[in-house]
């Protein structure tokens, strides 16, 4: 995807949906910025020929219709960067068309003729009035903001400020109270140098510390890796970048440019080098997914209940002994990586009109005891354990989940859009079940509150949540199908594994105890509200009094707001005592 410069579609498309959010980060990862320059460049000079050979501007000048062209797609780009940026987050992130005005932004500034407007003094405050709006960018943006969209402005219109600051050195620009003088000072004008060659490195040497030590940097970490990539974006500089721009880019007057002059001139060496700093590129980029795939090969073991009892070691799980201190599994570096069965194919995202009634059956096969499992991803990570719970007595487990979807007839909405497929799908779900009659439905979602904050998405209001489970419930009940309701689990309010992986078991690591009373489950309330309708409350095998453990008997519980698969698993057994499978 990084070679056919396509890497930001790539990115966009799996981490757009809810499933694939949880994909692990790739060394080169950071190539998706790339990618959208490239696919800028490759367009955006065709149009503007375009418009210099084809004079659909009469009168108008060459320099006229290029600024006409890009204002146009500054405006386009910039609306559509703004909605979409509300409506999906992660989508607008990586695409292209989000990010054309950003781009375009540069060319506007240099056709307009925008640095005659101002004088010296007033470019001189332009440069510092940017360079504050980059850093106060640096300092509050997130990945909880609907970034890019108009957020974007400030960093873009703080680097435009700096341009033009720096766009003439007549009236007393080169002073060393401006930005240009600063940028012109030789430290700045040395990572300037290797900038190219830190973008490609630092991202790989901050993956492959995360994935060899299993936790996040801390400050001293920082300045190590910055310093690391500092030296192997120098070495890429002098041994790759300068040497392949051929002798007279060798020869520029630049910091570097002497000792690049005499091995320029050294081919063989320059080669010899290079293929040595490429084969260091390989074993940055591979060692980390090596290292990630020992530990993640761990999460694969059956686990020793007396080691790793999870859940059990709760009151509520009858009480197994604490058990020896051992090595948190999941590793919290793979926690997201601990996914349910239903992660594989297409049984995440469960199609009553393209899959067969038969499609996504675990446990025993041609068994006469059926269950369905229907709800969101929240409602996935019990297949397993009632996979588990169901194999003693012969059960076998249909797994009817969609991603992002309750199972309500009350469809979400964004900003802008409904998402009337979900109600559409949950009504083809149940006239497949009610043909079926399965012996027991199990449903689960998460509620409003994660919707809100993990998708943007809403509903009227909780009623109405809350009216669309008690429709489809109802129906169920209606044709004497068994049906339990697992109210959805704590919310994290923040990474739980990486708070684990530097700081390990700690308290401070652990959720909430969730204030069920002021803030009732939708899908418990309905769940109240149909006759025959069971409730497995799974709180007393996650939460004590004070909180609810990040690590309960050895076992990483949250991979995100989900639970890890291996941590579910544990829960196998209380699952089976209250359905009394």
């Amino acid at each position: 995807m990084s070679a056919l410069q396509i890497q930001n579609w790539h990115q966009a498309f799996s981490t757009g949906t809810y499933a694939g959010a949880t994909a692990l980060v790739s060394p080169v990862q950071h190539f998706w910025s790339l990618a959208v320059e490239e696919q800028f460049y490759l367009v955006i000079p065709v149009l503007l020929a375009s418009v210099a050979w084809w004079r659909w501007m009469p009168g108008a000048s060459l320099q006229s219709r290029c600024l006409k062209l890009l204002l146009v797609l500054f405006a386009v780009s910039f609306v559509h960067s703004t909605v979409l940026s509300q409506s999906h987050h992660d989508l607008a992130y990586f695409a292209t068309s989000t990010r054309v005005w950003e781009l375009a932004f540069g060319g506007i500034l240099s056709l307009s003729g925008a640095v005659a407007l101002f004088g010296a003094a007033s470019r001189r405050v332009a440069g510092f009035v940017g360079l504050s709006a980059i850093a106060l960018s640096a300092l509050i943006f997130s990945t909880d903001l609907a970034f890019p969209g108009f957020l974007a402005l400030l960093p873009v219109l703080g680097a435009g400020a700096i341009i033009l600051a720096g766009e003439s050195q007549s009236g007393g620009l080169s002073s060393t109270r401006s930005v240009t003088a600063l940028f012109s000072t030789r430290p700045y004008v040395l990572v300037g140098d290797v900038s190219y060659s830190l973008y490609l490195w630092h991202w790989p040497v901050i993956v492959f510390f995360v994935q060899v030590s299993g936790r996040q940097p801390d400050a001293v970490d920082g300045i190590v890796l910055v310093a690391v990539s500092l030296g192997l974006a120098a070495l890429s500089y002098l041994w790759v970048e300068q040497p392949f721009r051929g002798s007279a880019g060798a020869r520029a007057t630049r910091p570097f440019s002497r000792k690049v002059g005499r091995h320029a001139r050294r081919g063989k060496t320059a080669f010899g080098f290079a293929a040595a700093l490429i084969a260091g590129t390989v074993v940055i980029a591979a060692v980390p997914w090596t290292v990630m795939e020992m530990k993640f090969s761990s999460i694969e073991q059956t686990l020793n209940v007396r080691e790793y009892p999870g859940a059990l070691v709760m009151p509520a799980g009858q009480g197994v002994d604490t058990p020896p201190s051992m090595p948190v599994l999941p590793d919290p570096a793979v926690a997201l990586r601990d996914l349910p069965m239903t992660a594989a194919g297409d049984c995440g995202v469960f199609d009553p009109v393209k899959q067969a009634r038969d499609s996504c059956v675990f446990g025993a096969e041609d068994s006469a005891r059926t269950m369905v499992v229907i709800g969101d991803s929240h409602a996935a990570q019990y297949v397993d354990p009632l996979v588990l719970a169901g194999a003693p007595t012969g059960w076998n487990v249909q797994a009817m989940v969609r991603n992002g979807c309750p199972f309500s007839s009350s469809p979400p909405r964004s900003v802008n859009t409904v998402f009337q497929g979900c109600a559409d799908a949950n009504a083809l779900s149940v006239a497949m079940i009610l043909d079926q009659k399965p012996d027991l439905v199990v449903v689960s979602g998460m509620n409003p509150e994660s919707y809100a904050r993990e998708l943007k998405w809403r509903w009227t209001d909780d009623e109405s949540l809350q009216k669309g489970y008690e429709d489809l419930l109802g129906q169920l009940r209606a044709e004497n199908i068994r049906v339990a309701v697992v109210p959805d689990i704590p919310l994290p309010e923040g990474s739980v594994p990486d708070c684990v992986a530097l700081r390990g078991s700690s308290p401070e690591c652990g959720v909430p105890v969730p204030d069920r009373a002021s803030h009732p489950d939708p899908l418990a309330l309905a769940a109240e509200n149909i006759q025959g309708v069971d409730v497995v409350n799974l709180d007393p095998y996650l939460c004590d009094e004070h909180v609810c453990p990040a690590v309960l008997g050895n076992v990483l519980v949250y991979r995100d707001n989900h639970l890890t698969n291996t941590f579910a698993k544990t829960l196998a057994r209380p699952l089976g005592l209250l359905l009394g499978l």
